[in-house]
């Protein structure tokens, strides 16, 4: 509840037209912000009265109390940003960058999906986490029952993004 605070913020700023999102998919929907839990993705179109609107809402999120934004964890990165400008703005929301891909909730974020690099760590997952139990005494139905649910939780965010490669799919653990 209290990142939604944040969401109506951004919203608002957007509102105003304090603050441009990219245009996302067919219909072009702007999008600004992305959360999950205490995990925040802002995408905005590269203006530095973005960036001071985004650290004026930061701030303003910031004074509520109990809450404080880490902008030393906090990273920029950037999509067809000139250099200097992506300098001032981490300078100006004093934070770190980071290159792409990056991962966010586990998932490689501007990897190519068509590239088995990008899958191999959801495979190494996959076979640790199935080797755990590999030593174990556990019947079929138990095998069973953990293979689909490890198959399940581990690739379903991967796969609720982007089709698997048939290479990937003959790799997994359970095709051997």
């Amino acid at each position: 509840m209290v990142v939604e605070g944040l969401a109506g913020l951004v919203r608002q700023a957007m509102k105003a037209k304090l603050l441009s999102g990219l245009k996302m998919g067919r219909k072009e929907v702007k999008l600004c912000i992305l959360q999950f839990a205490d995990d925040t993705l802002f995408l905005c179109e590269d203006f530095f009265n973005n960036v001071m609107s985004m650290k004026s809402i930061l701030r303003s999120f910031d004074l509520a109390p109990g809450l404080k934004i880490n902008f030393h964890k906090s990273k920029l990165t950037d999509i067809n940003v000139h250099r200097n400008a992506l300098e001032c703005y981490t300078k100006t929301l004093n934070c770190a960058q980071m290159g792409i891909p990056f991962k966010y909730l586990g998932l490689e974020v501007g990897g190519n999906p068509r590239k088995k690099k990008l899958w191999e760590s959801i495979l190494n997952k996959l076979k640790v986490r199935l080797n755990m139990w590999k030593e174990r005494f556990l019947s079929i139905a138990g095998r069973v029952f953990l293979i689909k649910y490890v198959i399940t939780t581990v690739s379903l965010f991967y796969l609720s993004l982007f089709r698997a490669l048939d290479s990937v799919c003959e790799a997994l653990p359970v095709s051997k």
